[in-house]
């Protein structure tokens, strides 16, 4: 999702949602799956949250996870 201006959101507050993949709140933004192997993490997934002004910081309605194996690259886990 691209970055919304603060007003939009405020304007639809409640009503947009994105989905994410990682698990929220580690590694936000662009490139998560990279991030998740840099940091070598054991699980991976990802989250349905609400927009708000931040990026990938609203309220989590919900996540899913995945172990992240010993072969995994960033296109396995997109």
């Amino acid at each position: 999702m691209r970055i919304l201006s603060a007003e939009f959101v405020r304007k639809w507050k409640g009503r947009l949602i994105n989905i994410h993949p990682s698990l929220l709140p580690r590694h936000p933004g662009l490139h998560a799956q990279r991030q998740c192997l840099a940091a070598g993490d054991r699980e991976s997934g990802c989250t349905v949250h609400f927009v708000d002004e931040g990026m990938d910081t609203g309220p989590i309605i919900t996540q899913e996870r995945v172990p992240v194996l010993n072969d995994d690259t960033e296109e396995s886990l997109s």
